[in-house]
Parts: C-alpha cells; sequence; structure tokens
C-alpha cells in the first residue's frame, strides 16, 4: 500500500475504509510531521467509493461524522500542542520552520487576519496542520479557535466528500479521476492565497495614501 495515494488507502481497507480515512486525517491535521498525508484527495475518494461500494461497512452520513469529528480533533490536538510547547521549540531551533521569525511572524499572522486564518488554512494542505499549532503559540483563545476549526471542518470535510459522492457517479468525473482531485485541490486551496493578496494589496493602497 503507498500511503501517499489516497487510492491505494482507500482500496487496500475496503469495506473498513472509512475508520482507515478518520485515522488518516487525524494524523494529516494535527501533527505538521504527518500533514504531508493526502487528506483532500482521501476525502474526496472516500466519497466516490461510499457512493459506487456494495461493501461500505459504514454509510455515507455516519462517514461524514466520524471524518469531520476526526478533522477537528486533530486540529484541536495541533492547537493545544503549540498552546503547551510552541512557543520553546521555535525559540530554541533555528531551522527552517522552527526559529524565532517563524514565531514573530505567526504572531503578526493571527494579528491581520485573526481566526479567518483557521478557516482558510484548512483548505491548504500542510498549512492545515500548522495554522492550529501557530494559533496556539499565538494564544488564540481557546472558544474562539474551537468556533473556526469546526466551522472550517465542517467546510473541508463535507465538501470534499458530498463532492466525490456526487460527482464520482457522472462518468466524465470518473474517467478523469486524477485530473479531477487535482483540479479540486487547487482551486479549494487558492482563497487563503487570495485573502493574502488582498490583504498586501490593501496595506499598499493605504500606504500610497499616506
Amino acid at each position: 500500500m503507498n500511503w501517499l495515494d489516497a487510492q491505494s488507502v482507500v482500496n487496500a481497507f475496503g469495506g473498513w475504509a472509512v475508520l482507515a480515512v478518520t485515522v488518516f486525517v487525524f494524523f494529516e491535521t494535527a501533527f505538521i510531521f504527518t500533514s504531508f498525508l493526502p487528506g483532500d484527495s482521501l476525502l474526496f475518494i472516500l466519497g466516490i467509493t461510499l457512493a459506487t461500494s456494495t461493501t461500505a461497512m459504514i454509510p455515507f452520513p455516519i462517514a461524514v461524522l466520524l471524518v469531520l469529528a476526526s478533522a477537528v480533533l486533530g486540529s484541536q490536538v495541533g492547537f493545544e500542542v503549540g498552546h503547551k510547547v510552541g512557543t520553546p521549540l521555535f525559540e530554541r531551533n533555528h531551522g527552517l520552520i522552527f526559529n524565532p521569525k517563524v514565531l514573530k511572524r505567526t504572531h503578526e499572522l493571527f494579528e491581520r487576519y485573526g481566526a479567518r486564518a483557521v478557516i482558510l488554512a484548512r483548505f491548504v494542505p500542510i498549512i492545515r496542520a500548522l495554522v492550529p499549532m501557530l494559533a496556539g503559540i499565538s494564544y488564540l483563545e481557546r472558544p474562539k479557535f474551537f468556533r473556526y476549526n469546526l466551522i472550517g471542518g465542517c467546510a473541508w470535510v463535507i465538501g470534499f466528500m458530498c463532492a466525490g459522492f456526487f460527482l464520482g457517479e457522472v462518468p466524465f468525473f470518473h474517467d478523469h479521476l486524477d485530473q479531477t482531485v487535482l483540479a479540486i485541490v487547487i482551486l479549494s486551496s487558492l482563497p487563503f492565497p487570495l485573502e493574502l493578496l488582498r490583504h498586501w494589496l490593501k496595506n499598499r493602497k493605504a500606504a500610497k495614501q499616506s
């Protein structure tokens, strides 16, 4: 089984693919070191599988709830890790990700974008594991983080799984599965960089007027 190939993962676990994806999604969202796992494509292909499979042990609505709970819990764990050990980890190291400059930019990120970053980051691979930890480091209020974590998790899980469930039965999308997954991942990732660009243009305009 290729752990980075969503189709391979779903096929390997057969009727219990829902539970496997639930575990994968938790680790993909909870820890930076496992954020390379194929979260987006797993959700989409699981939706397709549940729409077409006759061997699935868990019905689609229950599957959505299980994966959603896993996604929300994973990000919440990431938040708690950042809250407890994040600041010392960044201050004591000088690597590419863990260094004082990243810590400083983290505080600036949440000062500028606030909770919107939690929602938008959910749709960007790797970033969706990094942002909860950064939110914990920045001491974003736990109730506020949980609220936006839940909103982002619902949009991400329900959006991708329902897209797979309904589009998977359309012959064109089923015959061009790899291209469809890639297109959906790219399109869903656009809001975050567009928000950064919008904020940069806004600041640039304000600087010219001052």
